[in-house]
């Protein structure tokens, strides 16, 4: 029913308990009045409510179909949405609202729902002819995006059933359940579909379904053993690895058993055993057209394996580009309750890349759609990034830090927990609490932050005075460190080893070349540079260096840094700079590298190396006052 009063919509429905088990009956009744206004939105969200509703009949997602709920209800502001007898209502329709209700902003749009509990059936007389209509509708839910309701009619299916239908069907809707973001439910499923005696041909399968629900919202131990015991495919093997991942476990026991399992995934299971050593040169596109057969048919796997492999290899802004493919992907097919997955690791790649207010915006937003679809091992993950984004900036990190540790640690999610430590660590070498930073920094326990994060504990060691303390760790993360194909550790590294040597000026000049695809790093090597130079006495050569990392601090907002390099500038007079500073092949560099060339083709045309290249373009930023690549393009070069 929809009313207006005073320019207030008005929006009611109540849940009817003989239409509970038809999926989007409840949307039905309460957008029925709606059907001008579903008409009016852009086309993708007008057929997505359109089959929802009945009026077409076409495939579509949930994921889609929420996000055009929400819409509509934006289109028709100021509205108040009122269900009552929400206990009624078919699960995907509230799902739907409730989705609506995490993302609206009141008073324009507000959203009540009452009700009480439902009453539970406990007798059920085995009825397969009525079992099977009820899978077929489940099935018809799930095409039209219903696949919360799905799971709730194939459960009620099941209940009719009996064995090995009531099995096989519980274990099916515990699997749409988790799908849909409902891992509650999923859980109850799980433990509908046990068998009273133990049966060797289900085992597998319940243990592939507790080891998913539990990587997504659980124990990540406990994630792991399910899933290693699920048998040998490498779909199940692969997500155990996840779950290794986020416990800090080893990954090439997992790795050797995807080779063992198929030997078609040797080259994956190969860069999988090397992820965490950041060792491998990998092209996720490449990656991804050379995938094995049995990939192919996965929708998602197809694009989590290549993303996962090249996270953390020699090209950064490659794996951020496939990425956002796959995020689109993802979002096209409905895939909600995987969704969060690419999602996290973009926000973590935009936060290494400088691109802060996209890794903010995506990890608020991914923490509001680890409450929809109940992962609180995400949400601890995005929460970690927040912390990271926020102590960068200088801003209060200790909210975000403390939500993730409290969600991370009772499920054994240790490097969540490890990223808010590095977060506070960082957070307080960017405000001068040097030991404190390096007390925090020093109790980081997963292997691999650990080590991402030793950059960060040199230098606040090395500026509370414990040189001695900075060299230990400086010898015990080299050998990793080196071997790695990364150039952000590259960059750290070679920052690391400036601060403990007199003859810095190499070391700082390679770090920076390194961190041409990470500003904030970038900016703390010319920093420190900068202060070097200061004092060894050459203020002339310091000054285009700090007014760079002052540009980049300020464009980033990381003030305590942009007040550091501010204080650094003053005393060298800060002049803007002379573009005759340029040498020849510095301006040659400069006028290759702004047609767009990249560092490879620049050297073949001038018989250089690439990473010659990088040292003249490091070189050239300041003396241009600029502090990236595609400002080049904005300057007349020609005429210089």
């Amino acid at each position: 029913m929809l009313e207006r009063e005073q320019a207030v919509s008005v929006l009611s429905a109540r849940g009817v308990a003989a239409e509970s088990t038809i999926a989007f009956a409840g949307l039905h009744q309460l957008l029925h009045p709606l059907a001008a206004e579903v008409d009016a939105l852009p086309p993708v969200h007008r057929d997505a409510l359109r089959t929802a509703l009945g009026w077409n009949d076409s495939p579509c997602t949930d994921l889609v179909l929420y996000t055009a709920v929400l819409r509509l209800l934006e289109s028709v502001a100021p509205v108040v949405v009122v269900v009552e007898e929400v206990q009624h209502w078919d699960p995907s329709s509230v799902a739907a609202l409730r989705f609506a209700a995490r993302r609206v902003s009141p008073p324009r749009v507000t959203i009540v729902l009452e009700g009480s509990a439902p009453a539970v059936v406990d007798e059920f007389s085995p009825d397969e002819e009525r079992a099977a209509r009820l899978e077929a509708r489940s099935a018809d839910a799930g095409r039209r995006g219903g696949i919360a309701s799905a799971a709730m009619v194939l459960r009620e299916a099941a209940r009719w059933s009996e064995e090995p239908e009531r099995q096989r069907r519980s274990a099916a809707a515990a699997y749409l359940a988790w799908k849909s973001g409902q891992p509650d439910l999923a859980r109850t499923l799980v433990a509908e579909a046990t068998p009273e005696r133990h049966d060797p041909s289900v085992a597998p399968v319940l243990d592939r379904l507790k080891g998913l629900i539990a990587l997504g919202d659980g124990d990540q131990l406990s994630a792991h053993d399910h899933l290693l015991r699920a048998g040998s495919d490498p779909g199940s093997l692969f997500m155990a690895a996840a779950a290794a991942h986020h416990a800090g476990l080893p990954l090439a026991p997992i790795a050797s058993r995807i080779t063992a399992a198929d030997p078609e995934f040797g080259a994956y299971a190969e860069l999988l055993s090397r992820l965490n050593e950041m060792s491998a040169v990998v092209d996720p596109w490449q990656l991804r057209a050379a995938a094995p057969t049995a990939l192919r048919a996965s929708d998602a796997h197809q694009w989590l394996w290549p993303l996962v492999l090249s996270l953390f290899g020699s090209s950064p802004r490659a794996a951020y580009d496939f990425g956002r493919a796959a995020l689109d992907e993802f979002s096209a097919n409905g895939m909600h309750a995987v969704l969060v997955l690419p999602a996290g690791w973009l926000a973590e790649l935009e936060f290494d890349l400088g691109h802060w207010d996209r890794a903010r915006a995506r990890a608020e937003e991914g923490i509001r759609s680890t409450e929809d679809t109940g992962q609180r091992t995400r949400r601890a993950d995005f929460h970690a990034t927040l912390a990271l984004v926020a102590a960068a900036r200088g801003e209060p990190c200790l909210a975000s830090a403390v939500a993730a540790r409290d969600l991370a640690v009772p499920a054994h999610n240790e490097l969540a927990a490890s990223r808010a430590l590095w977060a506070i660590g960082l957070s307080e070498l960017s405000n001068g609490d040097f030991r404190s930073a390096a007390e925090h920094l020093t109790s980081i326990t997963h292997p691999f932050v650990r080590r991402m994060a030793s950059g960060d504990l040199i230098e606040s060691l090395v500026r509370a005075g414990e040189v001695a303390q900075a060299r230990a760790v400086l010898a015990a993360w080299l050998p990793w460190a080196k071997a790695s194909r990364s150039p952000l550790v590259h960059g750290r590294l070679t920052r690391s080893q400036a601060l403990l040597t007199d003859d810095a000026d190499d070391h700082f000049t390679e770090s920076a070349v390194h961190c041409e695809d990470h500003p904030f790093e970038q900016a703390r090597t010319q920093l420190l540079h900068g202060e070097w130079l200061r004092r060894t006495r050459r203020p002339s050569q310091a000054r285009p260096l700090l007014r760079a990392a002052l540009e980049t601090f300020t464009r980033l907002g990381a003030a305590p840094w942009e007040a550091a390099a501010t204080t650094q500038l003053r005393p060298t007079g800060g002049a803007r700079p002379h573009s005759g500073d340029l040498t020849t092949q510095e301006l040659r560099v400069a006028r290759l590298a702004a047609t767009g060339l990249s560092n490879r083709e620049i050297g073949t045309q001038l018989f250089l190396s690439p990473r010659t290249v990088g040292y003249h373009l490091y070189k050239t930023y300041p003396k241009l006052g600029i502090s990236t690549r595609s400002q080049l393009r904005t300057l007349d070069l020609d005429r210089r």
